[in-house]
This record gives structure tokens, C-alpha cells and sequence, in this order.
């Protein structure tokens, strides 16, 4: 009955409407009841879904505040649906943080990273910078700077080291000593903010620490006929994600015969996998791939000069610097006839990629450009950079233009990047995206209804929001397209990526379903919700799935089971080896569908990315969602309809290593006590030559 009652209650609160009085006075009876007995999580949790913001702040002021403060951040904030609301918690969290003589500074900027105040974050940081004598503080200085780079949008990280230059601007002249403390600090909290600093531990950590077993690389190269285009992009893209980030390209040298027979689109992905083995590496962009770059204003290779755009955008992914993104815009209108499309398609690929969560309005202007030129071509790479670039903006304008010009062109490929872009600028918006939602659900047209379920897993990405699933099981159950019903299944595992146990339970029967599409939606639904994890339930409904008479299902039973078991050895899950196993060998089945070996080729090499380094990050450290990961993850399933689009995956790769820096941002010499067997941490043994 009271359940009843606080249910109607919280519904006429969100509504608006009148609260009946009858009502009110049993939920603050309950309040005050969970007062008495110190049960503050259940009154945080009512105050929120009934939008009291007087009783959420009693409640975290009652308690061990810090320790709420915590909870409502970690475990709260992201599963608020309304963006409104969202915010007004995010301000109230701010205000209470600023009672105490101490602050957590590092809370309190990322909930003003979330409210979009760069400004009140820079006078943060200028803050604990100024106090020198204090070293603490310039260290948490420091820590905000790496929270930042790693929850924040290009566009906020920006923003706060512009504020930062014009704090510093505004001190007047500076004299030498400042150069040497406080401006010395300042560029340091401007370096790591800009990503530099974290790419350089990262690149570091990759190189030296490698563990890439090329036997299985070499064997699987002898076993694919490489004179077909997707055993040729297999290859490639095993190399990639193997080396991912590790700047080791022997492969390539040592097969450069292997290398030579790419052709046309083969060619460009072989040139665009140089951008994820080198991923990182800004500061010598330019120069590892000047030699695939045009010269001057004729193309003398379209498809490794279109590639090397792409490979550009990829090194520099999020961390794109205004000589990049301003180089690739120029590559835009610089490259017009016979093979401009092909030049367009990559540089607007490496665009999007180098501008991720930029919201860069002249950005946007120049593939717009390209988008109305309606090339299918570099049409599709510009509708796909747009969202990339304009991601999470909720941008009305851009909106609009990609509606409006994916019901006019006449272009399938244009039409389904565009109904990808709008998803990706809808991420996180919640239901602030649902009026899009129900638009492109009324259209005929497949290809944007495919749009609307884009929508809904990226604006409900990693909030287990029980509309949005409910929405997507009926469109897997009851559209007429195939494309649809895969999609709407896949988006299950992105909107419950933070709670992967109930996955399995709610795909197994679509596991089981007649429709091979719904069958390879649920496989990709639990490699993408369960990644890393190791999960049994998970690996139980795989298993069967790689002896699945449809070549797809097969494919993406072995992509999924490679996301599952990255970072896995036989300690932690004895699967592991046995998988491993069956990749080689539907790879060395001469019978095997070209599809099936192509995904356990690629799986091959997730399994083992990074060097064998990295695991699949959908979320960061700190337990907020990694945007570029999740979009990159989206873009990697886009494979389906355009095999370069893998690459994306890189995005989603994070290193699994403990880094630690002191103040002048060198990494100590430091021991650690970890009481696990040494037996949990060791690589896979290499796999012997027959």
C-alpha cells in the first residue's frame, strides 16, 4: 500500500500536476521514518525521483555527508532520466560541497565538467595552483587535470585551459621566478588537460610491456587467401588491434608482399590500421604518415592517401590540435575530381575522429559542405563525422540540417550514416531525446527508423533505463527489417553496460530466436554489456553459438567472446584457452564460411589487442561513461555495412595499468603489495609453429 502510494506520488510530482494532500502526507511520514532509523539511500533515492531537492540536501547533511555525496554522484547522477533534473541535483551536490573548510575539489569539478562550467572549473584549478607552499593542493591540481582528460569532452577540456590562459593573461606582466613556479604548473595542468601527458604514459606503458604473439598473426596471413578483399581486411585489422597503441609496425615490414596485393578499399584500411597502431603519437602525426600523405593538390594514390587521412584522425582521436583538424578541413575542398570522394572520405573519417565531442561549429560547416555535394561516398563519411564531431550537443541546428537532408538524398549509405550521427549527437541526452525517438518511429522509411533506434541506445547508453529497454525489445520482436531487429537488440547491451549480469538472462531466448539477425544482435549485446568481465553466463550462450549454421551469427559469436575474455588468462576463466582454440581453427577450416573465418580473424586479434594491454573500457576508472569508447564501439558495429568503420574500435581500448606520477609528472619507483597468485596476472603462453 505505501509502495503504492510513494509510486503515484512520484507520478504526479514529475507530471506537474496537483499532488493529492492524502498523498504527500504518507511519503513524509515514510521521510521522516527513514530520518528516525538513519536510512538516508532510501530517502535519496525518493527525493529524487520526486524531484524533492529540499529533501535530497536534508538528507545528505544528516549523514556522513562526504559519504553521500559519493554515493549520490557514483551511483545516482547517471540514472536520473531527466537532464533538467539531472542538472539541478548536479548544482545542489556543488553547493553542499562548498560547506566544508576543505573541499573535494576533484568532486566538485567533475559535477561542474557535467554542468558545462569551464570557467568556475579554471578558477578551481587557479586556485590550488597559486598555493604553492601547499604541494597537496598543486597535486590535486594535477589529479583534477587527469579526471578531466579522462570523463570531460574535448570541447570542456578546451574551454577550461582557454579560461586558464586568459586568468594567467590577466595577472599582467609576469616576472621570472612565476616562470619558474606557478607558470611552470600551469603548463603542466594545460599539458595533461590537453592529453598529452596521459597519451605519453599510455604510449610508453604499450611499447615497452608488448606481448603481441605473432605466430598467430603469421598463420593466420598463410591460411587466408589475401587475394580476397575480406580476408585481406581481416588481416589488417587483427594487425591493428594487436598492436593497437603499442607503435610497433613490424608486421606491415616484414609482409610487405602480403601488403602489396591491397587493393582499392583494402588498400585504405591497410593505410588507415598505421593510425591505430600509432595511436597516441601527436606530436609525430604528420611525420609517420608523410610518406602514404598527398604531396600537393593532385592524388597520385587515392586509396592510401584517403587512408593516411583517416590514420591521422585516428592518432590524434579526441585530442585533435588545431594544425590537425584544421589540415584535414583543408583536405576537404583542396582535392576535387576524379578521386576526390575517396581523398573526402577518409579526411571526413579523420576528422570526426580527431574532433570527437569537439562541438566545433566551423568543423561542422565544412562536412556539411561535403554532406550536400551527395557523393554516397564521402557523403556517408561526412554524415558520420558530423555526429562524431557534434556528439552529446543535442546541437538543434545540426539536427535539423541531418533530418532534413536524409529525407531528400536519395543515397542508402548517406541515409544510415546520418541515422548513426544523430544518435551519436543524442548521447546521454535521456529523455531529452524521446520527441526524436517517436519522430523517426513513425517514418516508412527503414533506414531512419534504424536512426531512432541509434537514439535510443546512445541517449540511454549505460542507464539500464527500463522505457527505453522496453522499447527496444519491441522493435526486436515486431519491425519488419532485419537490420532493425539486430540493431534494437545490440542497443540492449549498450544502455546495460554498467549492470552486465542481467544481460544473459534477458537475451537468451533471443539467443535462441529463428531470425539469424536477432540471434547475432544478442551475441554482440553481451560482448558489448559483459567486455572484460569474463562472465560465465555469458560465455554459456556463445559457446553454441559458434556452431550456428548462418555464417553472421558465427561472426559475431567470436567478436563477442573475444570482448568478453580480453585480459582473461586461464587462471581467471579455463575457457580461455579453449576459445583460443576454436578461432584458430575455424580460421584453418578450409570449408569455413569467408565470414566466419573473417570474425574469428579479427576476434584473434581483439582478444590479444593492446599488445595484450588493454581491455574494453566503456566506462572509465572513476565509473562515468567513456563517451568516445561508447561511440567508437557504435561505429565498430557499423562494420556490418562498411568494413574501414572497424577501426573505431581503438577508441574503446583502454591500457590496464596502474600509473603513478609525482609532481613534476615523472612516473616514481614505487612497490606495490598485491596479495593475488602471480598465476592471475601472467600473459597466455605463445602459440607453438606447426
Amino acid at each position: 500500500m505505501v509502495n503504492h502510494a510513494i509510486d503515484n506520488y512520484i507520478k504526479q510530482r514529475s507530471s506537474g500536476s496537483q499532488v493529492d494532500p492524502r498523498l504527500e502526507a504518507i511519503v513524509e511520514r515514510m521521510i521522516e521514518g527513514c530520518f528516525a532509523v538513519k536510512e538516508y539511500a532510501q530517502v535519496i533515492g525518493i527525493a529524487i525521483e520526486s524531484q524533492r531537492l529540499d529533501v535530497l540536501e536534508r538528507a545528505l547533511l544528516s549523514g556522513d555527508t562526504k559519504q553521500l555525496l559519493s554515493y549520490v554522484q557514483n551511483d545516482c547522477v547517471d540514472l536520473i532520466s531527466s537532464i533538467h533534473l539531472q542538472t539541478q541535483v548536479q548544482e545542489l551536490l556543488v553547493k553542499v560541497h562548498m560547506r566544508f573548510d576543505e573541499p573535494e575539489y576533484e568532486a566538485i569539478c567533475l559535477c561542474l565538467s557535467k554542468l558545462n562550467n569551464p570557467e568556475k572549473t579554471a578558477e578551481i584549478l587557479s586556485v590550488l595552483i597559486k598555493d604553492e607552499e601547499n604541494a597537496d593542493r598543486v597535486l590535486s591540481a594535477y589529479q583534477i587535470a587527469f579526471d578531466l582528460d579522462a570523463n570531460a569532452t574535448q570541447e570542456f577540456t578546451k574551454a577550461v585551459v582557454a579560461q586558464l590562459d586568459l586568468l594567467q593573461n590577466s595577472k599582467g606582466e609576469k616576472d621570472e621566478s612565476d616562470e619558474q613556479g606557478e607558470g611552470a604548473v600551469v603548463s603542466k595542468v594545460k599539458a595533461i588537460l590537453s592529453g598529452d601527458e596521459t597519451l605519453k604514459l599510455h604510449l610508453e606503458f604499450l611499447f615497452q610491456n608488448n606481448k603481441t604473439d605473432l605466430n598467430i598473426l603469421n598463420r593466420s596471413c598463410k591460411l587466408m587467401d589475401s587475394r580476397v578483399s575480406i580476408a585481406h581486411n581481416a588481416i589488417t585489422f587483427a594487425n591493428a588491434f594487436m598492436h593497437a597503441g603499442t607503435t610497433i609496425d613490424s608486421f606491415l615490414r616484414n609482409n610487405l608482399e602480403w601488403l602489396s596485393r591491397a587493393s582499392s578499399w583494402s588498400k585504405f584500411s591497410a593505410t588507415a590500421a598505421l593510425g591505430v597502431i600509432h595511436r597516441g603519437q601527436i606530436k609525430h602525426g604528420f611525420d609517420l604518415l608523410q610518406p602514404y600523405l598527398p604531396m600537393d593538390t593532385t592524388s597520385a594514390s587515392p586509396f592510401s592517401e584517403g587512408g593516411a587521412f583517416f590514420a591521422l584522425g585516428l592518432i590524434h582521436a579526441c585530442h585533435g590540435s588545431e594544425k590537425v583538424t584544421s589540415y584535414l578541413q583543408e583536405a576537404l575542398v583542396t582535392y576535387q575530381g576524379q578521386n576526390a570522394e575517396i581523398l573526402q572520405h577518409g579526411a571526413c573519417l579523420g576528422l570526426g575522429a580527431a574532433g570527437m565531442g569537439s562541438g566545433s561549429e566551423e568543423m561542422t560547416r565544412a562536412l556539411l559542405t561535403v554532406l550536400y555535394a551527395d557523393s554516397a561516398i564521402s557523403g556517408e563519411a561526412a554524415a558520420l563525422a558530423l555526429g562524431m564531431v557534434m556528439m552529446g550537443t543535442n546541437h538543434e541546428a545540426t539536427l535539423k540540417d541531418m533530418l532534413l537532408y536524409a529525407k531528400e538524398t536519395v543515397h542508402e549509405k548517406i541515409i544510415r550514416a546520418l541515422s548513426t550521427g544523430i544518435g551519436l549527437v543524442m548521447f546521454g541526452r535521456k529523455q531529452e531525446a524521446d520527441p526524436l525517438v517517436e519522430r523517426l518511429l513513425e517514418e516508412e522509411d527503414p533506414l531512419l527508423r534504424l536512426g531512432a533506434v541509434h537514439t535510443i541506445t546512445m541517449a540511454y547508453c549505460g542507464t539500464g533505463d527500463n522505457n527505453a529497454i522496453r522499447k527496444l525489445l519491441h522493435l526486436a520482436v515486431s519491425d519488419v527489417k532485419d537490420d532493425i531487429r539486430r540493431a534494437a537488440v545490440t542497443g540492449l547491451g549498450f544502455i546495460l553496460l554498467r549492470s552486465p549480469e542481467q544481460v544473459p538472462r534477458m537475451v537468451e531466448l533471443l539467443s535462441e530466436s529463428y531470425n539469424p539477425h536477432v540471434r547475432m544482435g544478442s551475441a554482440l549485446a553481451l560482448g558489448i554489456s559483459c567486455a572484460g568481465t569474463g562472465s560465465k553466463a555469458a560465455i554459456a550462450i556463445l559457446e553454441p553459438m559458434l556452431k550456428d549454421a548462418v555464417d553472421f551469427v558465427v561472426e559475431g559469436a567470436t567478436i563477442a567472446l573475444a570482448f568478453i575474455l580480453i585480459q582473461q588468462n586461464d587462471t581467471f576463466e579455463p575457457k580461455v584457452a579453449d576459445v583460443r582454440k576454436r578461432f584458430a581453427e575455424i580460421v584453418e577450416t578450409k570449408n569455413a564460411e569467408v565470414v566466419s573465418k573473417f570474425g574469428a580473424a579479427i576476434s584473434q586479434g581483439i582478444i590479444d589487442a593492446g599488445g595484450r594491454n588493454v581491455t574494453i573500457g566503456l566506462t572509465t576508472s572513476d565509473g562515468q561513461l567513456n563517451a568516445p569508447a561508447c561511440a567508437g564501439m557504435l561505429l565498430f558495429t557499423q562494420f556490418w555495412y562498411w568494413f574501414p568503420l572497424a577501426h573505431f574500435l581503438a577508441l574503446s581500448f583502454k591500457p590496464t595499468a596502474l600509473i603513478a606520477v609525482n609532481k613534476d609528472l615523472k612516473m616514481p619507483n614505487i612497490s606495490l603489495t598485491c596479495n593475488a597468485r602471480k598465476g592471475m596476472f601472467t600473459y597466455p603462453p605463445k602459440v607453438e609453429q606447426p
